[in-house]
């Protein structure tokens, strides 16, 4: 890959906002249906473990539900005895009870085991499911034109890559299981009740359409309190991030009594939000079991006044026992369990087709068109450069360029200048095809670069910026990123030559040393000379400088400006110039402002003119204020 740092700051550039992660509060999905059917694509592409968790949940189920029938038969093996005859009116059976009892430790354990293993299945469901989710998305992002990532804040397709997956994860994790199993634990149990008992199972059907209703009405109060509880949240994030960020500021304007102020006010605020929110998401669970409780008790109730009176038979139109009741009253709790269980799980699962609708969304952008002609080739790439009245405008701006024209011949060295906002950046972005023009035409060697592939023009092209961008890898592999099949020699040869060398050498361990984040463990004109070696090692025949000398010492500018001029020597080289003094020997130097061309010509030339460019030296360079 020969073009490098290719991340261009554009004015719609936006990064990750401090907060941004936090302060997102609880969404809706806007189609509901689709997603869960693409979801499920995604779920089933795990077959054998999909297959597994169904076939586990099932016999899980099974051995939950059997096992009422099971202590019913060890009640009724148990036998009757009648207090005022004194007799036994159904005898015990031994042999029954010992049969029974041996079968429900046996389902009991099953019971366990398959419960350990839907776990596991769970997991690994998740996992893979997740793991396929990210790639698809990751690869969708690394092949979305940089228009999208211009146009859309980083922080939330970060937050698309991170809490909207991870939310995915715990649904998937959480969820499949508990539905499924619920869903046939409540046919199941309402069944088994039903054939017992229809009276009895109309008594729990209300008191459990009654738990359904509580539930739903306080999760409707409660939701925007932990919505309130988050937004706070993600103010006192922002506040603790920007004094960790900024203390230097904080510190040198004063302003510690004021930050401590504030986030008191944060804090305190928090505090009331979230003790409101959590005594009420508290309570729940309490108010539920004591639903179900009265429930239970109505039950045993209602189950010995049948059983006195001789009413609410079977289906079968056998009388209700002792033993049915029991196994009835086990039976209705672990019906509204599965229940409440939904419905507690309700919040997390739209939060979760929330976040996979977003992923999705994402997944459906259209990606950036690499196809072109074969006529262009890299190797074949002299580097004539010209712009023939280039209109465009950013999607969501007006025009920046307006009748842009410039001809560059290989070789030459071009230096663009002019006010922030003026255009400078846009033509590199246009070079590079990051954006397509809305008129005219731009040319290399004479072929229009819109009919180029866009992988053989970005690699005949290479930029380095004023702000260097380097990884968090070994200071080789950040130089090797310019030409993946570099040579060790080749990386040796890239260091010298821009003048790398003596610093590299004294690390602890040359170019091996891997560099922190941003680069920290190296200065910033030491990193300003390694990304020129990476333009080096690519070999570019068109080359891009983003005036990279105005936060260095002046010793380290000048090592900086002698690796520049060597590397612009033989190629044609467009300069975004910042110091008008390190473009004096430009073949010419183009003034824009407001996306025209005002001026153009040498250094000597527009110093005649008496013009724009005058005016922008002297105030540089001999303090006259206009």
């Amino acid at each position: 890959m020969a073009n490098t740092n290719n991340v261009q700051k554009t004015p719609f550039n936006r990064g990750v906002g401090p907060g941004s992660r936090f302060s997102r509060t609880i969404e809706k999905p806007k189609d509901a249906k689709k997603v869960i059917k693409r979801l499920i694509k995604y779920l089933v592409s795990s077959k054998l473990i999909f297959i597994l968790l169904i076939v586990s949940v099932l016999f899980y189920t099974f051995c939950n539900l059997y096992n009422n029938i099971l202590l019913k038969n060890i009640v009724e093996s148990l036998g009757e005895y009648d207090k005022e005859l004194g007799m036994w009116v159904k005898n015990p059976n031994g042999d029954e009870f010992i049969k029974n009892l041996i079968y429900l430790g046996i389902f009991e354990l099953l019971f366990c085991i398959t419960m350990f293993f839907n776990s596991l299945l769970s997991v690994f469901l998740s996992t893979n499911t997740v793991r396929k989710m990210r790639n698809d998305l990751f690869n969708k992002i690394v092949h979305l034109p940089i228009y999208y990532t211009d146009s859309h804040e980083h922080g939330d397709i970060l937050s698309r890559m991170t809490n909207d997956v991870d939310n995915i994860s715990n649904a998937i994790s959480q969820s499949v299981t508990t539905l499924f199993s619920g869903i046939i634990t409540i046919i199941g149990c309402l069944g088994i009740m039903i054939y017992y008992s229809p009276l009895l199972t109309l008594g729990s059907v209300v008191v459990v359409i009654l738990t359904f209703v509580l539930t739903l009405l306080m999760n409707k109060y409660a939701r925007p309190l932990f919505k309130k509880q988050q937004i706070i949240l993600g103010k006192l994030n922002t506040q603790t991030e920007e004094m960790v960020s900024l203390n230097k500021t904080v510190m040198t304007n004063n302003r510690e009594l004021i930050a401590i102020e504030e986030f008191n006010e944060y804090s305190n605020e928090f505090r009331k939000t979230a003790t409101i929110a959590q005594i009420v998401g508290g309570s729940m669970g309490p108010l539920m079991n004591f639903i179900n409780n009265v429930g239970y008790f109505l039950t045993c109730l209602l189950g010995s006044l049948f059983i006195l009176k001789g009413i609410g038979n079977t289906l079968l139109n056998e009388p209700l026992t002792v033993a049915i009741v029991i196994m009835f009253l086990t039976t209705s709790k672990k019906f509204a369990r599965p229940i409440n269980n939904i419905a507690n799980l309700y919040s997390s699962l739209i939060t979760a087709l929330a976040g996979a609708e977003r992923v999705f969304a994402i997944m459906d952008e259209k990606e950036e068109d690499f196809s072109g002609t074969n006529e262009f080739k890299m190797e074949s790439v002299v580097g004539d450069i010209e712009f023939d009245d280039v209109v465009f405008g950013y999607p969501s701006g007006k025009l920046v360029l307006d009748g842009f024209s410039m001809k560059a011949k290989a070789g030459s060295k071009i230096a663009l200048v002019g006010a922030t906002g003026s255009g400078k950046t846009t033509i590199v972005n246009l070079l590079l095809r990051y954006y397509d023009i809305n008129g005219g035409s731009i040319k290399i060697d004479g072929k229009d670069i819109n009919l180029a592939s866009k992988k053989e023009l970005r690699d005949s092209i290479s930029i380095v910026l004023q702000d260097p961008i380097l990884f968090g890898e070994s200071i080789e592999n950040n130089i090797k990123y310019g030409k993946e099949d570099a040579t060790d020699e080749d990386v040796d040869n890239a260091l010298t030559f821009a003048n790398c060398t003596s610093f590299v050498n004294k690390l602890e361990n040359g170019k091996k040393t891997v560099l922190t984040e941003n680069a920290s463990n190296i200065s910033q004109g030491q990193r300003q000379l390694l990304t020129i070696a990476r333009a080096v090692i690519a070999n570019p025949k068109i080359l891009i400088l983003d005036e990279a000398t105005s936060s260095v010492d002046t010793r380290t500018e000048k090592k900086i400006q002698d690796a520049m001029n060597k590397l612009m020597e033989n190629r044609t080289s467009i300069i975004i110039a910042h110091r008008l003094s390190t473009i004096q020997d430009a073949n010419m130097i183009i003034v824009l402002d407001k996306g025209k061309v005002v001026e153009k010509g040498t250094h000597k030339e527009l110093l005649e003119l008496n013009g724009v460019y005058k005016n922008l030296y002297e105030t540089q360079f001999k303090g006259i204020q206009t």
